[in-house]
């Protein structure tokens, strides 16, 4: 399945169903967020473009051909549009272009910021678990609440959070379903379904 997969109806109609299961299991309020991107990478394009127009100056200057010189700031600018707009039509390129720390860390920000948006904090319990899919970034990000305990984010949530990470970064979805509903059995250790839990947060997917 491609990245676009992920959004699609039916796949989410089946994340929100995997959401169920984990919930009748646990306490645990879990959250699914997908995203195209977490960010637009507006620098990588500069950077890109003025690359594009650096070679291009200097191809001209120093190369055999003789250009116009009162063309060639033209022929930059251009060099430097065509560059930006190369970037930014091409994800792979894209991609390619940005470190994976940096994509990383853009997918952790944006998943902070999504987890306050969409008000998981305000169950009663405080044990809400987002769990943020990036995936022009090929990665996931789980962001849990303080009624987590730390045990549980530093051992089982950290290797699920691995196995939703690669499958993502695979583009494989019915590897994400499947590391995805390991968030049911290592939750219900820690945190077990009690009889008067209540449905707080959106199934669906956000």
């Amino acid at each position: 399945m491609s990245e676009r997969g992920f959004l699609e109806p039916a796949a989410k109609l089946r994340t929100a169903d995997v959401v169920r299961a984990i919930e009748r299991q646990t306490s645990v309020e879990v959250v699914v967020a997908v995203r195209r991107r977490a960010s637009y990478y507006v620098v990588v394009s500069l950077a890109f473009g003025a690359a594009c127009a650096l070679v291009g100056f200097l191809v001209m200057w120093f190369g055999e051909t003789v250009y116009d010189v009162r063309t060639i700031p033209l022929d930059v600018a251009l060099a430097f549009v065509l560059g930006m707009a190369l970037v930014a039509s091409v994800p792979a390129l894209r991609r390619m272009l940005t470190p994976r720390a940096v994509r990383r860390q853009r997918a952790e920000r944006a998943a902070k910021a999504a987890f306050d948006a969409l008000g998981i904090e305000q169950t009663s319990g405080r044990s809400g678990l987002l769990v943020y899919v990036a995936l022009f970034e090929r990665t996931a990000v789980l962001v849990p609440d303080r009624g987590i305990p730390q045990a549980l984010v530093v051992g089982p949530l950290a290797a699920i959070r691995e196995l939703v990470a690669v499958a993502v970064e695979r583009s494989d979805f019915e590897g994400f379903l499947a590391a995805l509903g390991r968030l049911g059995p290592a939750c219900s250790t820690a945190l077990p379904r009690q009889a008067n839990d209540e449905n707080e947060l959106c199934d669906d997917v956000a």
